[in-house]
């Protein structure tokens, strides 16, 4: 028994040790005996057997510090078991993979509380707490270690975990200390991880600028003194990444890189561009392009003479192109020629960057020049349309003199295939600013110092051009006339190299007709002319180009002197030869049409029919231009002038489904809907005004169609159609003031027509008060309205009284009838008012008839039955003495007609209070002579 015992502790130990290796914090056994050790197979024994050796071990064992040892051992195997089961969770514990360990750990503290080694034991108790997710409990047996075993080897390992756990939980100022603790031990190897979190717990509580200076101590201890990185292993190159980006977020937390001048600790560091670069790759991930840019400028400003500032300033460009920046992009391109080209400090400091800031200016200098050409081009454009704005011709000259600039810093510092192209561009940039005695010899040497440049005859003919520029220029400025001879014989002598150079070239021959081209534009039309016809007539072989070309001048000369009929014809000889559907062609087709519309201009002086035809010839001649259009719609106007209804509908028609979106097509439907009401075709010409009312883009038009679109409706006897317009029309517009009236007083008529008497009384009211109300707008017509909407108002009382009989209880029925008659008579005498003699007589005529049917309705009033016969007679007598009043009241107003006759006025009412007079008054009124008489007077 004892022999097995020696045999089994040392190979139960030894396994034990081999198997807890990997935690490497457990301190080893003394006094083991370990010579058996090769006679057991370790590897071949699982965590159970192990701890089933030192449980018999334990059981054989007298001495409490080796069982405390076993017990240890014992613990570190649930721990190796937890590791090993956590890695390969595939049938995971119904508890947790270190609740064994933890157990067996607390086990052991509450056995032997006050052994030196549980701080090994609380050290690897917190380990399994934190591994199994209990946070508290390992923080718990962390802070023991601490009180009790503060001179433990391992705490600057404990005091970074309690940070760890206190950062997690977002306990960020026990954090800090607990990672001010570790730091404070300087270990080796977690020093920088140390300063690095403790950086990220003073940023999560706000101190970004205390944060910087530990991210700031990380970068210090890792870079090399001459900032290098190189030997740095993945580890650390990770955590100095890390370290720029956390470092990032407190500078933007900061404001931006300018927070970077205030970190002590990286003054005059060469690593500090890294910084700059994250941060500015920082913004630039988040697009804040802006942000990014001032970054590199920070840097850039602040070190303007460092290697790495040019490089950054191509960084910068970069950030404005991704950006879409255009016009700084172009700033800081020229900013970068500028301090990094040939000609400063910058490029002869530092020449091992020169390749490369060459590579950057081959292009910039490209960029640059050809923008600022565009930007010199668009300005002198701009200027022949708006001469008045003179301040474009200085923008053009200097961007144009910036392009030639440009243009020569490339020629200067490269040379290649491409230079003869650049100088070409500088020497139209200089041509186009004026300078062409300096652009004629740029052309020279790009057509015979490049004679293999694909465009040395371009240049060549640019040539010549440049020297006639010049040489009008010396004319203008009234030079020396040798020095104008001079210019003139390197003029003939550059056209006579041209032929001879480019013979084969087709502007060749055109060079000849230089002459006449001049003449052309001195406005020596005629002798222009006769040139073009000699060179047409008497060269053979004229190509297609020159034959344009020709025409061209012959067409536009014949258009000059007003000769369009001829300027067409020769137009068209030069679209034959042009090819159908190109830009050319357009463009012929266009001076076609120009052509045309100006000999239709001609010809309405002397025959409208016939300037008719030439403008609609344009619809076959030149049908896709814009001119075209114009010339059909000056047309179909022409013929609506002539009132030639149906042809210029039919135009109008076609006009209008065609061009929907020309600019005149509002004018379309326009002129259609005048055509259809001129010709009267009231249906068609309601459907143009409603497309008008709903369509038309001026709310004017708009407004006038629905007027105008109401009364045809009244026209074609939709009268619910009309009502909804004029309605529709009276709601919405108070102006124009007259046609306001208008709709109100065909709204009363419409609704009277339609019997409708309340709504017509309505209405009434509106044209009453709204001439009323009209202030200095009351004109004789709405007066005119004014009046008749009181009349009408008279009416719709008359035709109350008139359906009331008078019945029995007869003082009821008489008072009712009365009331109504007294209501007509308040209109008609406010009709009357109006002074108009149209609405005086008719309420004179009116008011009397209607007096006169009371009178009569009064005499023929009914009497009571149940009256003795005495008291009936007097009834009826009582009855004629109360209607007596009314006939002498009618037959004044009668008679106030009568009188308008005498004065010299007459109509029908004045007629029909003669007839009743000749009723009321035989005696005085009825007589043949008299009213014959009267009759001749009148007339």
């Amino acid at each position: 028994m004892k022999s097995t015992m020696r045999l089994l502790l040392p190979v139960a130990i030894s396994s034990a040790m081999i198997a807890c290796s990997s935690q490497g914090t457990i301190g080893s056994l003394d006094q083991v005996e370990t010579e058996e050790l090769q006679e057991v197979e370790i590897d071949k024994l699982n965590h159970q057997q192990i701890r089933d050796q030192y449980q018999e071990i334990l059981g054989l064992v007298d001495d409490d510090y080796i069982k405390e040892q076993i017990e240890r051992r014992i613990s570190g195997v649930h721990m190796q078991e937890g590791d090993s089961r956590s890695a390969s969770p595939n049938s995971p514990p119904e508890q947790g993979y270190y609740r064994n360990a933890i157990a067996s750990y607390r086990d052991i503290l509450e056995k032997y509380p006050n052994s030196p080694d549980n701080a090994e034991v609380l050290y690897q108790l917190a380990k399994a707490y934190d591994l199994e997710g209990q946070p508290d409990n390992a923080l718990a047996m962390m802070n023991r270690l601490e009180k009790y075993h503060p001179d433990y080897e391992h705490m600057p390992e404990v005091y970074f975990r309690m940070g760890d756990l206190h950062f997690n939980a977002e306990r960020y100022p026990q954090a800090e200390r607990a990672y001010r603790k570790t730091a404070q031990y300087n270990s080796s190897s977690l020093n920088n991880n140390a300063h690095y979190m403790l950086g990220w717990a003073l940023y999560k509580q706000g101190a970004f600028d205390k944060a910087l200076d530990e991210y700031s101590f990380v970068l210090n201890a890792l870079y090399r003194a001459d900032g290098s990185t190189a030997e740095l292993n993945n580890v650390e190159q990770s955590l100095v990444n890390d370290t720029l980006h956390s470092m990032s977020l407190a500078l933007v937390n900061l404001g931006g890189a300018e927070a970077i001048r205030d970190v002590d600790s990286l003054r005059d560091k060469p690593f500090v561009w890294r910084l700059y670069q994250q941060l500015a790759g920082f913004y630039l991930n988040k697009n804040l392009y802006s942000d990014s840019a001032a970054t590199y400028r920070e840097y850039i400003e602040r070190f303007p003479m460092r290697e790495r500032a040019s490089r950054f300033h191509t960084e910068l460009i970069s950030v404005y192109v991704k950006g879409a920046f255009p016009k700084l992009v172009l700033q800081e391109k020229e900013n970068y020629a500028d301090l990094y080209g040939p000609d400063s400090d910058y490029y002869r400091q530092f020449p091992q960057l020169q390749a490369q800031i060459g590579d950057d200016l081959k292009g910039y200098y490209v960029e640059l020049a050809t923008h600022y050409h565009s930007k010199g081009q668009q300005a002198l454009a701009k200027l022949k349309k708006k001469p008045k704005e003179t301040h474009l011709a200085e923008v053009g000259s200097e961007s144009l003199t910036s392009a030639a600039d440009f243009y020569q810093r490339y020629l200067a510092l490269f040379s290649g295939p491409e230079s003869a192209r650049i100088r070409y561009k500088k020497a139209e940039a200089l041509f186009e600013n004026g300078q062409y005695g300096l652009a004629a010899g740029e052309y020279q040497q790009v057509a015979y110092g490049d004679a293999d440049y694909e465009l040395a005859n371009k240049a060549g003919y640019a040539a010549i051009v440049s020297y006639q520029k010049h040489i009008a220029q010396l004319e203008q400025q009234q030079a020396d006339q040798q020095q104008i001879d001079s210019w003139r014989a390197d003029s003939l002598a550059s056209m006579l190299q041209f032929t001879e150079v480019f013979h084969k070239d087709s502007r060749s021959p055109a060079v000849l007709t230089n002459a006449s081209q001049a003449m052309f534009t001195l406005k020596q039309y005629e002798r222009a002319i006769k040139v073009a016809s000699d060179l047409l007539q008497n060269v053979k072989g004229l190509n297609n180009d020159l034959k344009k070309t020709a025409f061209g001048i012959l067409a536009q000369s014949r258009f000059s002197l007003k000769q369009y009929q001829l300027a067409k014809n020769n137009y068209l000889a030069q679209r034959k030869l042009a090819r159908a559907g190109s830009k050319e062609y357009r463009e012929i087709s266009n001076n076609i049409a120009a052509s045309v519309y100006q000999h239709a201009q001609q010809l309405k002086e002397q025959d409208q029919s016939q300037a008719i035809n030439e403008l609609l010839s344009l619809k076959k001649l030149a049908p896709a231009t814009d001119l075209r259009v114009v010339a059909q719609y000056d047309a179909a106007s022409m013929l609506l002038a002539e009132k030639r209804w149906d042809d210029a509908i039919t135009e109008l028609r076609q006009l209008k489904q065609a061009y929907p979106k020309h600019k005149l097509a509002a004018e379309f439907p326009r002129k259609l809907a005048f055509a259809y009401e001129s010709q009267k075709d009231w249906p068609q010409a309601l459907a143009a005004y409603e497309y008008l009312q709903a369509k038309d883009p001026q709310p004017g038009v708009r407004q006038e169609a629905l007027f105008v679109a109401a009364g045809l409706a009244e026209k074609t006897g939709n009268d619910n159609k009309a009502i909804d317009y004029y309605r529709d029309y009276a709601h919405k517009y108070e102006q124009p003031f007259d046609n306001r009236m208008e709709a109100r007083y065909k709204l009363a008529s419409l609704y009277e027509k339609a019997k409708d008497r309340n709504r017509q009384l309505f209405w009434l009211r509106r044209v009453i008060a709204g001439d009323k109300s009209a202030g200095d707008q009351r004109t004789e017509r709405s007066q005119w309205l004014g009046a008749w909407a009181n009349a009408k108002y008279g009416d719709y009382f008359a035709w109350e009284f008139n359906r009331r009989s008078i019945r029995l209880p007869i003082e009821k029925s008489i008072n009712r009838k009365n009331g109504f008659l007294q209501d007509a008579a308040t209109r008609y005498s406010m009709a009357a008012d109006y002074g108009i003699l149209e609405f005086v007589s008719l309420s004179n005529q009116k008011l009397a008839r209607l007096y006169e049917n009371f009178s009569d309705d009064l005499i023929k009033a009914p009497v009571p039955k149940e009256l003795p016969a005495a008291d009936k007679a007097l009834f009826a007598q009582i009855l004629q003495q109360q209607a007596e009043p009314f006939t002498a009241l009618a037959a004044d107003y009668y008679m106030a007609n009568v009188e308008l006759a005498w004065q010299g006025h007459y109509n029908n009412w004045i007629q029909q209070s003669f007839d009743a007079m000749r009723r009321l008054s035989p005696l005085r009124f009825d007589q043949t002579e008299q009213v014959a008489k009267y009759g001749d007077e009148i007339r």
